[in-house]
């Protein structure tokens, strides 16, 4: 989901945490569960069938919603459901007996003609009618407007938890419904667009209406159901994916008028290229056998319904953006609302790959320093969401949007290689196909690929606040270039120090290179062998790691003073057994080198000195894995270790 940022703060300037703010949240937050009452934990839904009556002019629904469940409880007395109190309930049938509906609100009770017992699976039937609550806004329920063009439309976005607002649900992300059919009745001419496939259009039966009957047989979480009525002009081709004869409907929805920007068709004709790249980086688009498309209306962006984008925005970057939620959100659902970040920071981050791989690296970099500058505006931001009561603690673009791509660029620069990141993607992807995947399942996943443990990663970005700022300066003595960082943080209070890599540049006349290094320490000096003259360091230049420097970066010649720099004769260490189970032997060390051996994040695990020209690393307790010896001198040097 994608919203209109500028138009949003405006409407939510009263909110306890503004998408623009810089403070901290301390107040403590109450976490909205996933459910209403206890008792909508009882039931695993398996199919919903909609039959819905409503125009393009107005928000008002009525028809007759049919859920199929099978009870999880031992023993299931009474169904709960959810349904806005603005809307009336004309009737309601447990396994076709009629039974009364008692409501508290908007949560709705049905006492079981008889007990069911686990396993059981029981049909309840709803009929309705009703206008749902208005509002203005991006998370509206229903939606009533028309366009620039004079298009009356009427539209549903029932993210976060407005679904109840339009029909009888069980709001819980974990509770994935199995099938769907959507029935919309609607007038002659009007057009309705929904999840899956359009497996029949009725233009005879009702004489002046039109019924449209959907169809989805892939898991839908209960927020991404959606319809989208206009006078529509179909707009659909099919693509093939690369390698393969397999081809996929893409099927949108354009305004039908004279008036509709032309550009906005060249747009999205860009879907199906965008679908066959995200498919090879992310895997095939995971509802490939019904289709991918877009209803175009007057929202403030885009949400990710699933297999029919609702959008208002149609840039090439909000459609990626949407499009990358098919994969992460739609497919791979959060399994709660706090790690939202697993779907948005995800899909933002994807803004860049999309631009890099269409626009070039340039481009990329402009949009990953917004990213950067807007992540870093809350000095406290956390990625992980404690307050989940409603839309504008969920959806902060500063801290689940932009901090969380921004943690997802950091997991791809701290990968052994590029290779690792994506197959941590896809392998994510493929383990949690049609279901829900909480924070640690990626942390896992990711552990397994690059074989050590993420922990400190993980704990300081997605649960940690703030990040880190350096003080920077260098000196150059001979060949030797000399680099001191001072680290504090924006947070220290929550997050006193982060142990992350960084990227430093240095530059000379005519000649620049680029060099990962791993800040462990709040104050680490780094020696590198470059000949060119020094003239110029940069911190963080292609904007891959989520920190900012403490004022100008400057060089300092006191630094040759302060290293005391043992000769070290590149390329005559030796190292003995590598690979090893136990400990590495290290020899024609000078006297009291200094030793530090880092895991592949930079991570320190062991410091030591030589002491007659050898040294014995410790490794016995390590997991198996790679890992770094770096030793110092005025030719320091890497050397990568191996242990079984």
């Amino acid at each position: 989901m994608k919203f209109n940022w500028i138009v949003a703060v405006l409407l939510l300037l009263t909110a306890a945490d503004t998408f623009a703010g810089g403070r901290d949240k301390k107040s403590a937050a109450a976490a909205k569960t996933t459910l209403a009452d206890p008792a909508e934990g009882d039931y695993d839904i398996k199919h919903l069938h909609l039959d819905l009556h409503l125009t393009d002019t107005s928000t008002y629904i009525s028809g007759t919603v049919t859920t199929t469940f099978v009870v999880t409880a031992p023993m299931m007395s009474i169904y709960v459901f959810e349904l806005d109190s603005l809307m009336h309930i004309d009737a309601a049938l447990i396994n076709g007996v009629a039974v009364t509906v008692a409501s508290s609100g908007f949560v709705r009770t049905i006492t079981l003609p008889a007990t069911a017992a686990a396993g059981t699976t029981v049909i309840a039937q709803i009929t309705y009618h009703g206008t749902p609550p208005s509002g203005s806004g991006f998370f509206n329920g229903v939606t009533h407007a028309v366009s620039a063009g004079g298009t009356h439309m009427v539209y549903t976005v029932s993210d976060p938890w407005v679904a109840k607002d339009w029909w009888p649900c069980k709001q819980s992300v974990n509770d994935k419904i199995d099938s769907v059919d959507m029935v919309v009745t609607v007038p002659r001419g009007v057009v309705d667009g929904s999840n899956g496939l359009l497996v029949n259009l009725d233009t005879t039966t009702t004489p002046g209406y039109w019924k449209y009957h959907w169809q989805t047989h892939y898991p839908i979480a209960y927020y991404l159901v959606s319809i989208a009525v206009a006078r529509y002009a179909e707009y659909k081709a099919y693509m093939y994916f690369t390698g393969s004869t397999d081809s996929m409907l893409v099927q949108n929805f354009l305004a039908d008028t004279a008036t509709f920007n032309p550009v906005y068709k060249i747009n999205f004709d860009t879907i199906p290229q965008i679908v066959d790249y995200f498919s090879t980086i992310f895997g095939r688009y995971p509802f490939w056998k019904e289709k991918y498309g877009v209803c175009y209306t007057t929202l403030g962006g885009g949400m990710e319904n699933q297999t029919m984008t609702t959008i208002g925005v149609p840039d090439t970057r909000t459609i990626a953006h949407e499009l990358c939620h098919q994969w992460f959100g739609d497919n791979v659902t959060y399994s709660r609302w706090g790690e939202v970040w697993l779907s948005e920071g995800f899909a933002t981050y994807a803004e860049a790959l999309y631009t890099e791989h269409f626009w070039g690296a340039a481009a990329a970099l402009v949009l990953r320093q917004g990213n950067l500058g807007r992540a870093m505006s809350p000095v406290c931001g956390q990625v992980f969401v404690t307050d989940t009561s409603g839309a504008t603690t969920i959806f902060n673009r500063n801290t689940v949007y932009d901090k969380a791509a921004m943690v997802v660029s950091m997991l791809r620069y701290i990968a052994p290689a590029d290779s690792n990141f994506f197959n941590v993607l896809r392998t994510y992807q493929q383990t949690y196909r049609l279901g829900n995947a909480a924070t640690t399942d990626l942390k896992a996943i990711a552990e397994a690929e690059y074989g050590m443990s993420l922990d400190t990663f993980f704990n300081q970005w997605i649960y940690g606040k703030g990040f880190p700022k350096y003080k920077v300066t260098w000196d150059q003595v001979g060949t030797t270039a000399i680099v001191k960082l001072i680290q504090s943080t924006s947070c220290p209070a929550t997050t006193p120090h982060f142990s992350t890599p960084l990227e430093l540049q240095l530059h000379a006349a005519g000649a620049d290179t680029f060099i990962k290094v791993y800040n462990s320490l709040d104050t680490q000096v780094y020696t590198f062998d470059w000949a060119p003259t020094v003239t110029n360091v940069y911190l963080n230049p292609d904007a891959v790691t989520l920190c900012t420097r403490v004022g100008f970066i400057t060089q300092d010649t006191m630094l040759r003073y302060s290293l005391a720099v043992p000769e070290v004769q590149p390329g005559s260490i030796t190292v003995f057994p590598n690979p090893t189970r136990n400990f590495w032997q290290v020899g024609n060390l000078p006297d009291d080198t200094a030793l530090t051996l880092t895991d592949v994040a930079g991570r320190v695990l062991w410091r030591g000195r030589s002491s007659k020209g050898a040294a014995q690393v410790p490794g016995s307790n390590l997991p198996a894995g790679n890992y770094y010896l770096n030793i110092s001198g005025s030719k320091p040097e890497q050397i990568k270790l191996v242990h079984w």
